[in-house]
């Protein structure tokens, strides 16, 4: 396996594709992609952990380009000085560093909810008689329960012992309300979403340095906000379109001067973000769409999913050079014996019984036993 800049221009291109496709499924052909979401979504999470492995894999084929990609690339191919390093590897040394900044820092917000959690966990139900009751009645699972003196969304957090939080003002609320968060919160548990949000976190603090791995969080959260949604709609029988609406309105409004938001790692009832909050309520109020195109809808998606992902765990882009004829009577057999490479600011140069052959950007595996040199120095 080697480290080469193809895993990244690989990664940019399949995030910047999913990215248009769930923005296209989400905002352009209504609701039929919330039946088979997770069909969809495994796809994508195979996907972006395949692009957390930024080597060549053993059963990795290169795409090779040999003019837009080695012209775009070129200054990242640029040796330093006389150090003999590129800027590729400044890249990887950066890329590596603030990967593991932002995994500490992610790391820290978890500890942090849990000490919220702890400082505010409730278990004497008279405490909050609603809220116990309403969780009661939407689960017969143990559910910890914190309430916080302050405005935050309801949320829940916990991977394997879940918890609900709720801000003061829920107590308060009217029944339907209060269940309308519960069923909400704990099916985010049930559906494992936690587990979904905890990897789009640890893929955005990896890839970094691709905006579109923000804008794919950003979808991702969205789908499954909604098709919690969905899934209330259709267990409540007596569910009311407009109240719920009505209720996602409030509490968006009631966090909109908050100071304080839930840390990383909870899944809230609502977010502040309009855009989220209009589309949630335009598919809410809506007549449910038909479901007699379900199943084609499904196999559509997972046959689009399914491509992109086989397609990112087996080939990847790279730039390179040809390596033209450079005897007027022949070729020339290529071999650690007659062949060495010159490590220059431009690249490699390639010299082939002393004589000049080209210039190439990286040095593909194949080469790793030739002598190289750097230029104006005769040492290897």
């Amino acid at each position: 396996m080697s480290v080469s800049l193809g895993p990244f221009i690989t990664c940019f291109i399949t995030i910047a594709f999913l990215t248009l496709y769930l923005y296209i499924i989400l905002y352009r052909s209504g609701k039929h992609y919330i039946y088979g979401t997770k069909t969809v979504f495994i796809g994508i999470a195979v996907i972006l952990l395949r692009m957390c492995i930024p080597v060549n894999l053993p059963f990795t084929c290169s795409i090779y380009s040999y003019k837009i990609l080695p012209k775009a690339t070129k200054p990242i191919y640029t040796v330093i000085g006389e150090s003999g390093y590129m800027a590729f590897h400044i890249f990887l040394l950066c890329w590596v560093g603030i990967a593991i900044f932002r995994l500490f820092r992610l790391g820290i917000e978890k500890m942090h909810l849990h000490r919220l959690v702890k400082e505010y966990a409730v278990t004497d139900p008279d405490e909050y008689p609603n809220i116990f009751s309403s969780v009661a009645r939407c689960t017969s699972k143990p559910i910890n329960i914190a309430v916080v003196p302050y405005h935050i969304s309801p949320s829940i957090t916990g991977l394997l012992h879940p918890t609900l939080l709720f801000p003061v003002r829920c107590e308060a609320l009217p029944r339907e309300d209060l269940d309308y968060i519960c069923m909400h919160e704990i099916t985010h548990y049930e559906n494992h979403d936690l587990w979904v949000k905890l990897l789009m976190e640890i893929v955005s603090c990896i890839h970094w340095w691709n905006p579109f791995v923000y804008q794919l969080k950003q979808e991702y959260s969205l789908a499954l906000e909604l098709a919690n949604d969905h899934h209330l709609i259709n267990a409540c029988s007596n569910f009311n379109h407009t109240d719920y609406a009505r209720l996602l309105v409030e509490t968006a409004k009631s966090i909109s001067h908050s100071r304080r938001g839930v840390p990383g790692g909870a899944i809230s009832f609502a977010r502040e973000k309009k855009s989220d909050l209009s589309t949630r309520i335009d598919f809410i109020l809506k007549e449910p769409s038909q479901k007699k195109s379900r199943n084609k809808i499904i196999n559509i998606h997972a046959v689009i999913i399914g491509m992109v992902m086989v397609f990112s765990l087996l080939f990847v882009f790279e730039p390179s050079s040809r390596i033209p004829p450079i005897a007027e009577d022949g070729t020339f057999e290529m071999n650690p014996e007659n062949t060495y490479l010159i490590q220059t600011s431009d690249g490699y140069e390639i010299y082939i019984e002393d004589k000049y052959a080209t210039t190439i950007l990286e040095l593909p595996e194949d080469f790793k036993n030739y002598e190289i040199y750097r230029k104006g120095d005769l040492s290897k």
